[in-house]
């Protein structure tokens, strides 16, 4: 029932900004793969593009196929079979298919695509395994030590010293997107910042058309201006855009909210 139906005033709603793509455009920044850099600085739509180098049946498997890739571990002594392993018994993938010879050719699709996040992880499992440390752009640091299986085989845990850099950039980012937020946009009653999880900032705000979409651009401006804040901190420029999917609902569900732009053509849209 949308709002015109019920014959209700609805006074509050909430705002969520979703960053866009954001481990994996912290993993480009990392990495600095050069196609992977041209794809997000152009805005090209990567998913369509990789279903269809990738041979995967459509873009929703593509774009989870994609995410997934940026913390798999393809180079121990198994190679593309530890995630083709993985895909072909993960229930989202393996309806697909559940030969791991199928996955190891994907596997092998990504990275012949995407040479540069290859390099990038021999060479943080080189380093980690040498030095035991790790050491982020912002000055955030890891450190890593063997473990023993059960077996009693020894090895480094390279699936997290793939995956702690990444999402530890990743927070950084977020702390100066929530940082510019809070700046930018006006303390009123009518606003209220109720919650940051992970990759988003919400807010409760008056059903104000105007003063949401006042409130929608100032969280826009929150990640596109985060590059900037990056180096201006660090000292290190930040070559990858961040962006911002900006949503309004009366529930944080998903399929509950709306874009932005959607609300501003028509308030009413809104779902009860």
């Amino acid at each position: 029932m949308n709002s015109c139906a019920a014959g209700k005033q609805i006074t509050q709603m909430l705002l969520k900004a979703d960053a866009s793509q954001l481990e994996w455009r912290t993993k480009v920044f990392l990495s600095q793969d050069p196609v992977a850099l041209r794809e997000i600085q152009n805005n090209e739509d990567l998913h369509s593009d990789n279903q269809k180098f990738f041979q995967l049946p459509n873009r929703t498997i593509a774009k989870n196929f994609l995410y997934r890739m940026i913390f798999a571990d393809a180079f121990g002594e198994r190679g593309y079979s530890s995630p083709a392993y993985a895909y072909a018994n993960d229930p989202d993938f393996c309806h697909v298919s559940s030969s791991v010879r199928y996955w190891e050719e994907v596997v092998g699709r990504f990275f012949q695509k995407y040479p540069t996040i290859f390099n990038h992880g021999v060479s943080s499992i080189r380093t980690a395994s040498e030095t035991g440390l790790l050491i982020n752009p912002s000055g955030r640091f890891y450190k890593f030590a063997p473990f023993q299986y059960p077996s009693g085989d020894w090895d480094w845990p390279r699936t997290n010293i793939l995956n702690y850099p990444v999402q530890g950039l990743a927070a950084d980012f977020m702390i100066l997107a929530r940082k510019i937020a809070w700046r930018t946009i006006p303390r009123s009653p009518e606003i209220l910042f109720i919650s940051t999880v992970h990759d988003d900032i919400e807010l409760d705000c008056a059903n104000d058309p105007v003063l949401i979409a006042h409130v929608g651009h100032c969280l826009e401006k929150a990640f596109s201006s985060v590059p900037a804040e990056f180096e201006r901190l660090f000292g290190v420029k930040v070559n990858v855009p961040l962006a911002a999917e900006i949503k309004v609902g009366m529930c944080l569900h998903e399929d509950s909210m709306v874009s932005l732009q959607k609300y501003l053509d028509n308030p009413a849209c809104v779902v009860i």
